[in-house]
């Protein structure tokens, strides 16, 4: 039984044109022939392709999983040919630039409807294409310009896919101790020798090649983190490769591959068709990307795009389970109305009678729709990130770098618990294989650990990206927030939307506050209230788009649609945004309660 998904192209019709404006920020960007029929146009041509190619493999990807024989991975049939098509049709690289074969069009499609439509129809395929946009990003920004004309092209049309990796055995999140080393060549090259682990798509027979970004010392480097430098290290090395760089180098490829080879690969819990992976690195031949000895924050920038991506995995999957447990719902008979019988010419009445299924399904749609639309404004932000304009570029970058670990630990956490959420509101049936959403949980469960786990997030948030430059990425927010409460403060028909948003900046302020001052007399207080900050946190940005969106909505009511959004907006600040006062209440406890706790009793 194939799972139902209807790609909310509506919503994000909504949010683009009508929320943020999209298109004029754009075209003011330089994207002059980027209109709202090209949108409309984009939109409606990835749900398509989304949903006739890449949906119908996702339970079979489940089920099949990838074959692993002699250091050699095999996938499904069906994914080769769906990825196949990806690249026959131009949806691998659409925000790629035009001379190396994308469609150049701005970054907040890929990195947003894309995305969440891709990861909803497949999330096992979605991953490598998102990778390998990554790759390229990196490499085109800051690689050697023989090394973008050999890669670039066929990175962005997806004929190679990229990789990054980064995790040792010994080394997670402390990659300063990382072992993997690169030793130079008198011809430019560097020897690349080391293990990774945990390596997504690290080795599959998608593609021809495939381009490992990895992380690794060189030698008279300084300790820690501040001696890693970043190579580029293909799988095959072109056929007429004899030394040094590549320049007008063929795109054939020799038959053996570079030094690097794939171990073994992890039995995991879900994702059974992306395949995680161990690499080995044998006097691989590596080209340095970027400066020496600072490979960290080229990483740290392919990474920031993948944590956005990883949040918006989060929202993909809760969307899917959302559609899959309202379409059970709507079909299914238990009980009757407590207040009495709806249906007297049916033995039972629709479980939406019952309070509490109706609980589970708002929470779910009103939590994906305002994470939707803070994703929208992250993704435009994505965009003004590289204006001309110096004001619109500083806003954009402070608060992108505030949103990120956000998006990435919010929108995961809300992801996990909405796909739980729909399997309760399915009940028997939402464990059992048959319908799709035991998947979809036991997919989204990772979102909360790749590209840095749920607790790293909180704490990058409330330890760096709240106190950097002396606060300014707060104050980047603080404008926009201050001036949208002020000027809707007279306004009768938002009171009920503008009051608690207001009380709740306000107490965002306080507790950010009272992280930083006892934060730095004792960092166990920052990082005992992190995870709580960073939701309370969270909760503020969906309480300011749910403002907007009523704001909107309000002058356009007895339309289904608006008064829909009305309706969310008030469930959610009845019944979601109230948590706020309790994740205060235990920021403000300290960590006196989890640090003296005696470690004998645990």
């Amino acid at each position: 039984m194939m799972s139902v998904w209807e790609p909310p192209a509506r919503e994000y019709d909504f949010l683009f044109n009508e929320v943020f404006n999209a298109i004029d920020s754009i075209q003011g960007l330089g994207f002059d022939e980027f209109d709202a029929d090209f949108l409309a146009m984009l939109i409606d041509g990835w749900a398509t392709h989304s949903k006739e190619v890449w949906l119908p493999i996702n339970e079979l990807g489940d089920k099949e999983g990838i074959s692993f024989q002699d250091g050699e991975i095999t996938m499904p049939q069906e994914f080769k040919d769906a990825y196949k098509r990806g690249i026959d049709e131009g949806w691998l690289g659409t925000a790629c630039k035009p001379e190396h074969g994308g469609m150049g069009v701005p970054t907040f499609f890929q990195a947003v409807i894309w995305a969440e439509f891709g990861t909803s129809a497949c999330m096992s395929l979605s991953v490598l294409p998102a990778l390998s946009l990554g790759v390229y990003d990196v490499l085109v920004s800051h690689g050697r310009q023989d090394l973008v004309d050999y890669f670039a092209s066929n990175l962005a049309i997806g004929e190679w896919a990229g990789t990054m990796c980064l995790t040792e055995p010994h080394a997670g999140t402390d990659l300063g101790i990382i072992n993997t080393r690169a030793e130079p060549e008198s011809d430019g090259t560097y020897r690349i020798k080391g293990t990774k682990i945990f390596i997504t798509y690290g080795e599959h027979d998608l593609s021809e090649n495939i381009v490992h970004l990895v992380l690794a010392k060189a030698p008279d480097g300084p300790e820690g983190t501040k001696g890693i430098s970043l190579f580029l290290v293909p799988k095959f090395l072109p056929s007429d490769w004899e030394e040094g760089g590549l320049e007008g180098l063929s795109n054939e490829l020799m038959p053996e591959h570079n030094g690097v080879t794939c171990s073994g690969t992890e039995e995991k819990m879900g994702l059974h068709a992306s395949p995680t992976c161990v690499m080995n690195f044998e006097d691989s031949v590596g080209w340095l990307v970027g400066p020496l000895h600072g490979g960290m924050p080229l990483m740290f920038e392919m990474m920031n795009r993948e944590r956005v991506a990883t949040g918006m995995m989060g929202l993909g999957l809760a969307e899917i389970a959302y559609q899959n447990a309202l379409a059970w719902s709507l079909d299914r008979r238990q009980g009757r109305d407590l207040k009495g019988i709806q249906d007297p010419h049916e033995s039972a009445d629709n479980i939406l009678v019952h309070p509490d299924v109706r609980r589970m399904l708002l929470e779910a749609k009103v939590n994906n729709e305002g994470c939707r639309a803070l994703a929208a404004w992250t993704g435009i932000l994505l965009d003004q990130m590289r204006s001309d304009d110096p004001e619109i570029s500083e806003q954009a970058k402070a608060l992108v770098a505030l949103f990120t670990p956000i998006i990435k630990a919010h929108f995961t956490d809300l992801g996990c618990e909405t796909v739980s959420t729909c399997m309760q509101v399915m009940g028997g049936a939402g464990y059992c294989s048959e319908y799709g959403v035991e998947q979809y949980y036991r997919d989204v469960r990772i979102s909360k650990i790749w590209e840095g786990t749920n607790g790293i997030q909180a704490l990058d948030l409330a330890g760096r990206k709240i106190t950097q430059d002396f606060g300014k990425n707060l104050r980047h927010l603080m404008w926009p927030l201050s001036e949208f409460i002020e000027k809707n403060r007279d306004d009768p028909e938002m009171s009920e939307f503008n009051k608690p948003l207001h009380q709740g900046v306000r107490g965002l302020q306080q507790i950010t506050l009272l992280m930083i001052a006892e934060g730095m007399a004792n960092p166990h207080f920052l990082a005992a209230g992190a995870t709580d900050y960073c939701r309370y946190f969270g909760n503020v940005l969906l309480a300011y788009m749910w403002a907007r969106i009523a704001k909107i909505c309000l002058q356009k009511k007895d339309d289904p649609f608006y008064d829909a959004k009305l309706a969310s907006a008030r469930f959610f600040f009845k019944r979601i945004y109230p948590e706020t006062i309790s994740l205060a209440a235990k920021i403000q406890s300290g960590p006196k309660p989890l640090m003296d706790y005696p470690v004998e009793m645990f």
